[in-house]
């Protein structure tokens, strides 16, 4: 958004003024919302018909990094989008007035009938007054060609279609638990020193979140999340007898990957290792996140 807002700047014949807070540098919460939590935040049966910036300014924040408010929508198809909002004008040429626009900080459709799996993701999509956006693609498209949501020359959303609107009214995911083990309270390497969020680099090329849990059996149960495309996978294995050891599956749409991952003695914070992924051999290194 800063690079967005810094292009602008430098046009000499605009001018765009913010009426809520960018979410640059936003933490991970907004991606940490998934399908189900969307669902559950959406079961107000009274959609919003219309949305105003001073409307979306009164709904909680996601987070203290968060401040821009975040939207709900049921698209035409029936899939499920999130996105965070920002008002604005723009000055334009031959026109006196400055010109109403919405910027779409961030927004992840997903699919209803594939859990985890996205059909569209972007940023910084500037919807100007008079057009209109669909969540299913991810474009803005011309009014009456399926789009989910108008953006009006009074500066309101409105849903089209059978399309439905909501707000996330501040974060759906439980508050962390003070006193929670974590893995520093002990000597040496514990089966569940490997649970957590995981900030994961595959040879440099793939990018994600892995969510770990780890039972008493050692059977690790968790998700994988593609920075790329934000859909969300499950993943699966063991730790092995030996403590600092595990051995990982993840099941992706058109392949799987194999993952052979090692938790470091020192401060257990990082793991590296293997990714077995089309048979090709490829190294990994993942960074816990608080």
């Amino acid at each position: 958004m800063d690079r967005l807002t810094s292009c602008l700047r430098t046009t000499a014949s605009c001018c765009l003024i913010f009426f809520v807070a960018n979410a640059a540098g936003a933490s991970d919460l907004f991606d940490r919302h998934t399908l189900a939590d969307l669902k559950a935040a959406a079961k107000d049966p009274n959609s919003l018909s219309e949305i105003t910036a001073a409307t979306a300014a009164k709904w909680k924040p996601l987070s203290a990094r968060i401040s821009a408010p975040c939207l709900i929508v049921r698209t035409n198809d029936g899939h499920w989008s999130k996105a965070l909002l920002a008002w604005g004008q723009r000055k334009l040429k031959g026109r006196e007035q400055p010109h109403p626009v919405l910027v779409l900080e961030r927004f992840v459709t997903y699919r209803s009938d594939r859990e985890g799996q996205t059909t569209a993701t972007g940023k910084d999509v500037m919807l100007f007054a008079g057009h209109s956006f669909s969540f299913d693609i991810g474009q803005v498209v011309p009014t009456g060609s399926g789009a989910d949501i108008e953006f009006t020359e009074a500066g309101l959303i409105k849903p089209l279609g059978e399309a439905k609107l909501f707000a996330l009214n501040g974060s759906q995911l439980a508050a962390a638990d003070a006193n929670k083990p974590t893995p520093n309270d002990h000597e040496g390497i514990l089966p569940r020193d490997f649970a957590g969020t995981w900030k994961v680099s595959i040879d440099g090329r793939w990018t994600g979140t892995w969510e770990i849990g780890v039972d008493e059996q050692r059977t690790v149960l968790g998700k994988f999340t593609s920075d790329d495309t934000q859909s969300r996978y499950e993943l699966y294995g063991k730790v092995s007898n030996i403590p600092h050891q595990a051995k990982l599956e993840i099941d992706l749409a058109n392949t799987n990957m194999s993952i052979e991952a090692f938790l470091f003695n020192s401060d257990k914070s990082t793991m590296s290792g293997t990714v077995v992924m089309a048979n090709r051999k490829l190294g990994f290194v993942a960074k816990r996140q608080e």
